[in-house]
């Protein structure tokens, strides 16, 4: 809290701190102004009724989704552009080559982003008002054409906006804009999950139910400790640079160190997964709400009623929680992990860059042996990462089925990206504040005990 407060101190520091809460006010309150002819109640009935697929599908709008408001698409968009973009740029020559150039390259890989949004925006908000207005969720008497056209560019346009202000944020405020947006918008949730958990227990007749909530407190506690410890760990490598002299001038001869973090994909791998395994759930949540699925009768044959029953088979399993949605889960965030990886990172490059300037590392021979290193260990690495993953996944699914509360805010995507953008927002802070430190040192002439 004292640091806080110092932080309030430094003019430059504060007016950055305020613009940042300014503009996540004005995130939060276009998150509660509906798309014009949507019927706000109506869906977020079919939110309630969706449960945890619902509550996921919402989270990272921070509510706005399920209220169906301008901001209702969020900054998905922009994420779903940029991931698409990482992944394309080791596939396409022309692409790295642009990201090369510097300064110049970065600014054209922005340019695309935003282009990449926008058509990507277009697409999502199409889809999302056919499904509010095919399903009735409209005020009366709403042409389809018309209501497309006005949401579809009401929503593009909130999704333009907001990256936007995550830019501003980036340039006049504190942390990483568009992160910080994404933050606010969970946190703006944990009053309703925790609200949630205390009407179900109020209204639970067992009464064991009530040690739920310390104990639910306290793994919240532990496990975002353990999220701030893996997020800032790292493996150290030792690197090397021989002295060279060029032109009567000595370079190299220092030391330095490459560090591989544990958990490399952040929270790309949960996302991925959780994006694939949304689209069969999605189908067998909304076949069961219809009454699509199919129901076995005595006069179907018996290998017909035993593909029905595998079929409600899959529809259970398929939802957050089920004993095969957790075991797939698993296994692709494991695939993505490693595919992930090794489409941003190469140890190859990494070597080959290390031999031209001279780096080496201690005891490893530079070529193929500096590859081979740097491969083992970025795969007990990744063994490591996939497994707290995995962990962060299926622990809100585990604390569900355990307690019967709906503990998604305990683990997953969310928790990761909050205690993510936290640390990394405090270092920002923690620069700003050395750095002013250092520049009043400047101003007063004060260096190294003397007076100029």
């Amino acid at each position: 809290m004292e640091g806080f407060l110092e932080a309030f101190k430094i003019p430059e520091l504060r007016k950055r701190i305020l613009f940042t809460i300014w503009a996540i006010l004005v995130f939060r309150l276009g998150a509660w102004i509906p798309v014009p002819g949507v019927n706000p109640q109506a869906v977020q009935d079919v939110f309630t009724q969706l449960g945890q697929l619902g509550a996921f599908l919402s989270a990272f709008t921070g509510g706005a989704l399920e209220r169906f408001s301008i901001f209702a698409l969020g900054v998905i968009p922009y994420i779903n552009a940029s991931i698409i973009l990482s992944l394309l740029i080791p596939i396409i020559p022309k692409l790295k080559e642009i990201q090369e150039r510097g300064e110049e390259g970065r600014r054209v890989i922005n340019k695309i982003t935003r282009y990449g949004t926008v058509g990507l925006a277009i697409l999502q908000g199409i889809g999302t008002s056919y499904v509010i207005h095919s399903q009735g969720l409209t005020q009366p008497n709403q042409p389809l054409w018309l209501f497309m056209f006005i949401s579809v560019i009401t929503l593009t346009t909130g999704t333009m906006f907001l990256m936007w202000l995550g830019e501003r944020i980036t340039e006049n405020g504190i942390g990483r804009g568009i992160s910080m947006l994404i933050m606010a918008g969970i946190l703006a949730e944990y009053p309703s999950y925790f609200g949630q958990i205390w009407f179900d227990v109020t209204n639970n007749p067992d009464p064991t139910k009530f040690l739920w909530v310390p104990a639910i407190i306290a793994m919240f506690v532990i496990v975002t400790a353990g999220v701030v410890m893996v997020q800032l760990g790292a493996r150290r490598i030792d690197i090397q640079y021989a002295k060279r002299i060029v032109k009567g001038r000595v370079y190299g001869g220092h030391n330095t160190f490459l560090p591989l973090q544990v958990n490399q994909g952040g929270v790309i791998p949960i996302i991925f997964a959780s994006a694939l395994l949304a689209i069969p759930m999605t189908a067998f949540q909304m076949a069961q709400q219809n009454g699509m699925l199919p129901v076995p009768s005595e006069t179907n044959p018996g290998w017909l009623n035993a593909l029905i029953g595998f079929v409600n088979w899959l529809a259970d399993q398929f939802t957050r929680g089920g004993e095969l949605y957790m075991l797939l889960s698993a296994i692709l965030i494991f695939f993505f992990t490693y595919f992930y990886s090794a489409i941003v990172f190469n140890p190859r490059d990494l070597a080959e860059n290390l031999r031209k300037w001279g780096g080496f590392i201690p005891g490893i021979r530079p070529g193929k042996p500096t590859t081979d290193f740097i491969e083992s260990v970025q795969s007990r690495l990744l063994f490591i990462g996939a497994i707290f993953l995995v962990f962060m996944a299926l622990l809100p699914m585990i604390i569900t089925n355990a307690s019967g509360f709906t503990a998604v805010f305990l683990g997953g995507t969310s928790l990761l990206i909050v205690v993510g953008v936290g640390v990394d927002t405090i270092k920002q802070i923690e620069a700003h504040m050395v750095e002013r430190q250092y520049e009043s040192l400047i101003e007063k002439g004060a260096a190294f005990g003397r007076r100029f």
